[in-house]
């Protein structure tokens, strides 16, 4: 990357922070103009002006990076960058537009229609650049708008515009607030203790955001209780944990609990029924895992693989094989003579012979091993296999390594995945393979420790 390619996001980042700040002020100095008409007018449109800037600075990629590029026809590619800047381009006057007329009416208490239509065309703007980024070759521009993404972009956007167009209504309802409860509290603290009025504000926003933290507490507390009544892994219980202001979350040994933003961790015995609990919440879940839990699912599996084998037999395993959205899920089993002939119509690599599993019912669960696996040098594993033994795992092939190792080379597929699952690959958990990275033509990753 060239010093001028480093400069210009620097540059474009400072840009957004100078905006920020300078609308952030405004919005203060909003709230103490009272009547000054002239003064208002000129907070409203620094305001107004500074959230266009934003919008402006933080255009959204048009082209991607050639090696990533989904294959489009040149005509849909074009058609797809023009789309996204278009949408860039009027969002900033939406955006802008749309902060105007909330400040401008923040002391009305009427609801605001055109407040209200203005932030959801904004984001359905946002919505019209990401299908524009499909078109244009990203090919995971639309990831998060497919099935239960949908609903949840739908739900954001209905929720952002009845905030905004019931803005100077809620702003109407903190004043009355503050007239009752801060303003007397800060007159007493003044009056009857002799404190400065610094020092009276100061003490007065520290009692705000204990009694905030104590409500806090309390609701969430009151959540939480309910979901470990009905049961923490119903669909009830997991989405009072998700949404409790109080975070709680669990380990095997320790716990930890965050109330806004204040945090403490403790640790606790090991429990069976609360190791279970935490295991079907991580089986949904991505990242790294605790051994207890890889061990877990990969028991899981071999259960599954048991079912499979025929009795006695030791020497079948299930393998997932998966690059972005292709995967197979493979019986291989060993043949009575090592390295003999496979069945008529099975494929073999010498040593197993294998065939597609479809319905595989823990597939979920190998998918959640390699998504634990991934490797900040290597990406993810090619390959997860997990024999009927006791839930052993193996990682990679029968020819390399197999205990936790990752294989440099590409899998034997049934079916070819596609160019884009190369990309998704790459850019859902980079670096990716390096199988991978050399089919697309992207450079070896090697990191200097």
């Amino acid at each position: 990357m060239s010093l001028r390619q480093r400069r210009v996001p620097a540059l474009l980042g400072l840009i957004a922070l100078l905006a920020g700040l300078a609308a952030a002020g405004a919005s203060i100095a909003l709230v103490f103009v009272d009547e000054s008409r002239d003064l208002r007018v000129t907070l409203c449109a620094i305001i107004a002006a500074a959230v266009a800037i934003i919008t402006l600075v933080s255009a959204p990629a048009a082209k991607p990076y050639p090696a990533l590029a989904g294959r489009r026809r040149p005509g849909v590619a074009r058609f797809g960058r023009l789309l996204v800047r278009v949408c860039w381009l009027l969002r900033v006057g939406v955006a802008g537009t749309a902060a105007w007329f909330i400040t401008w009416n923040s002391g009305s208490a009427a609801i605001q229609p055109l407040a209200a239509a203005l932030v959801a065309l904004s984001m359905v703007l946002v919505v019209m650049a990401q299908l524009g980024q499909h078109l244009a070759g990203f090919v995971t521009a639309v990831d998060d708008l497919r099935g239960p993404g949908l609903w949840r972009r739908a739900s954001a956007i209905v929720v952002a515009a009845v905030a905004a167009g019931t803005a100077g209504y809620l702003a109407a309802l903190l004043e009355r607030f503050r007239s009752l409860v801060v303003d007397p509290v800060w007159e007493f603290l003044r009056e009857e203790w002799g404190l400065p009025a610094f020092l009276a504000g100061l003490l007065v926003a520290v009692l705000t955001i204990l009694v905030v933290t104590l409500v806090a507490s309390l609701v969430g507390a009151a959540m939480l209780s309910i979901a470990f009544t009905i049961g923490p892994s119903t669909a009830v219980g997991r989405w009072l944990i998700k949404y409790s202001p109080v975070r709680y979350t669990r380990w095997v040994d320790s716990a930890r609990v965050s109330v806004v933003g204040f945090t403490a961790s403790f640790p606790l015995a090991p429990d069976e029924r609360a190791t279970r609990w935490i295991y079907e919440g991580v089986r949904d879940s991505s990242g790294p895992l605790d051994p207890v839990f890889l061990g877990m699912l990969a028991d899981d599996v071999a259960r599954a693989v048991a079912t499979l084998a025929p009795a006695g037999d030791r020497r079948t395993s299930v393998a997932l094989r998966a690059v972005g959205d292709h995967e197979e899920v493979v019986l291989e089993q060993l043949p009575a003579g090592a390295g003999g002939k496979g069945a008529d119509g099975e494929r073999t690599d010498g040593r197993h012979e294998s065939r597609l599993l479809p319905d595989f019912p823990e597939a979920a669960a190998l998918r959640r091993i390699r998504l634990a696996l991934h490797d900040v040098e290597a990406g993810l594993p090619s390959v997860v296999r997990c024999s009927a033994q006791d839930g052993e795992l193996e990682l990679g092939y029968w020819d390399k390594d197999p205990k936790w190792s990752f294989a440099a080379d590409e899998p034997e597929w049934f079916t070819e995945p596609g160019h884009e699952d190369l990309v998704r690959e790459v850019v859902r958990y980079p670096p990716g393979a390096p199988w991978v990275r050399e089919r697309l033509g992207l450079p070896a990753v090697e990191l200097d420790w």
